[in-house]
Order: structure tokens, then C-alpha cells, then sequence
């Protein structure tokens, strides 16, 4: 079979890759995507202005023409930063550039694939990371201790999911957003071995029957082999979509060349550019599991 010339790849090829891989990045590959907040940006960093609560209630009004009081309603900013991404292959057959065009092709799969799971592993960094903060961006904010769940010794617990739902309630986090739970394998095999779960006394969840867990207590879960694990210390994360700004400023997008100092093979070059930064610290609960 003849090797490659630059006549042999249409474009309409290349245009369709790159729209498969930007499809099955955005609804496929990437599981934490659609739970965050996301808006498109044009510089290397970005930032989401957060209006503080003045006070619990408002002013008594006393008596008639008083002066008008200023609460001064707090304000604080919070900083994103934009990070290149890129994943490449050589191919060398024509039979092998045709399959760009078909959205199931392992590299359609391979190249979408490394950008959703990249996308994840930034909204992970985001949800317990430190956050930069400050007018120009000097500041910094950690996850306060009491949004955190001690592991305990212990996996996931119907114990730890209720006092993850009391912290997000007493914050008065809306109940009109979607509650996530990202945990791994490990902490959905903890709660299908507890009997409160699985028996039709504590739950009506027919999902089981399935022998898995989309939802319990409020959250709907979802599963990330991705999150972080320190000394058998996993940390697994509830939140609701407000409490990550995830910034897009290029979306996975692909470029079909022929590399010369590669005597003439194609390369498939797929890049990205994104960034993620937790806004709301009051609307993300750390759960650590133990898991010897």
C-alpha cells in the first residue's frame, strides 16, 4: 500500500476528527464536564467576581426621612488560569486516514479520550485544591477544614453521605441545582455492601438491581477512577455546579499533517486549552475514605 501525500487527505476528513474528538470529549470521555459551570474565555486566565451576604436581616425602619444605611456588601474575586493540552499520533497507510472520518476510530477514541480525562483531573484539582484569590490575583483560599469529612478508617458510609448533605443544607445551598457525588469503584462497593442501602426498607432507588448506584441521599452519583489517593486516603468530593468555573479557551480541536521529518507520515495533532477554579468553598464537601 503507497504511502501518504498531502492530495491524499481530504479535508473534509480532518475537519470531521476534529469534530468527533470535540463530541466525544464534551459528552463522552469526560464524566465531571457537565456538572461544573463552564463559559468560554479569551485570555490566559480568568476570574468570577463572588457578592458576598451583607447581614441575616434587613434594616429596621424606625422612624420617617432617617438617613439611608450602607451595608457595604462584601465582595471577593476568584482566578482561573488557562493550561495548553495536546495529544499526538503518527499514521502512515491511507487506509488508516480514511478511518478518521468514523467517530468509533481508536484514535477518534484515544485523542478525546487523554482531553476528557484531563478535563476531569483539572475539575478534581479545582474541587479541593487551593483557589487564587484577591483583586489581582495574589491571594490564596484553601477548602476550609469544616467543609471536610474525615476518612475515619473507614470507606463511604451512609453516615458520611448524610453529614455531607447536612453541611450543603446548613450553607443554604440551593436545592434547585443537582447534587454530584464523584467517588471511585472502591466507595460504590462500600455502600452496595451496606444493608441501609441496598434494603427497599431505606431506599426506593431501583438502580440497584443493577448492581449500581446513580443516586442516593440527594446525590447522584458519579463514578472518576481519577481523584486523588495519599496512605490508602481517597478523596472523594460533593458539590453542586456553581461551586467550579470551568474556562474553555480552546476547544479540543484537531490539525492532519504530513510530518517531512518523519519521511513523510501523518500526524494527528489534537489540542486543548482549559482551566478550572472553585468559586463557592460552602458548596463542595471532601469526603476521605479509607481504603487499606
Amino acid at each position: 500500500m503507497r504511502f501518504l501525500f498531502s492530495v491524499d487527505i481530504p479535508e473534509a476528513y480532518v475537519k470531521q476528527f476534529s469534530a468527533n474528538v470535540h463530541m466525544l470529549s464534551e459528552q463522552r470521555m469526560s464524566r465531571l464536564r457537565r456538572t461544573v459551570t463552564s463559559e468560554p474565555v479569551t485570555g490566559e486566565a480568568f476570574s468570577e467576581d463572588r457578592i458576598g451576604t451583607t447581614q441575616d436581616a434587613a434594616n429596621p425602619v424606625t422612624g420617617l426621612h432617617g438617613d439611608t444605611p450602607l451595608n457595604n456588601t462584601p465582595n471577593s474575586r476568584r482566578w482561573g488560569y488557562i493550561q495548553d493540552y495536546d495529544v499526538a499520533d503518527l499514521l502512515n497507510k491511507t487506509s488508516q486516514v480514511k478511518l478518521l472520518i468514523d467517530p468509533e476510530s481508536k484514535y477518534t477514541i484515544r485523542h478525546a479520550g487523554v482531553l476528557g480525562r484531563t478535563m476531569d483531573t483539572t475539575i478534581i484539582s479545582a474541587l479541593g485544591g487551593t483557589a487564587v484569590t484577591g483583586k489581582t490575583g495574589t491571594g490564596t483560599q484553601t477548602l476550609p477544614s469544616a467543609q471536610k469529612i474525615a476518612h475515619g478508617s473507614l470507606g463511604l458510609t451512609v453516615k458520611k453521605l448524610i453529614d455531607a448533605k447536612t453541611l450543603l443544607d446548613a450553607a443554604e445551598v440551593d436545592e434547585i441545582y443537582e447534587r454530584f457525588l464523584v467517588v471511585s469503584a472502591a466507595e460504590i462497593a462500600d455502600l452496595l455492601a451496606d444493608d441501609k442501602v441496598t434494603s427497599s426498607d431505606y431506599n426506593t432507588i431501583q438502580a440497584l438491581v443493577q448492581g449500581k448506584i446513580n443516586q442516593y441521599l440527594g446525590f447522584t452519583f458519579i463514578r472518576s477512577q481519577r481523584l486523588v489517593v495519599a496512605s490508602s486516603v481517597r478523596k472523594c468530593y460533593a458539590y453542586v455546579a456553581p461551586a467550579v468555573l470551568f474556562g474553555t479557551q480552546v476547544e479540543p480541536n484537531t490539525v492532519v499533517a504530513q510530518r517531512p521529518d518523519k519521511r513523510m507520515a501523518t500526524q494527528i495533532y489534537t489540542s486543548g486549552s482549559f482551566g478550572a477554579v472553585r468559586i463557592e468553598d460552602e458548596q463542595v464537601v471532601e469526603i476521605s475514605t479509607y481504603h487499606a
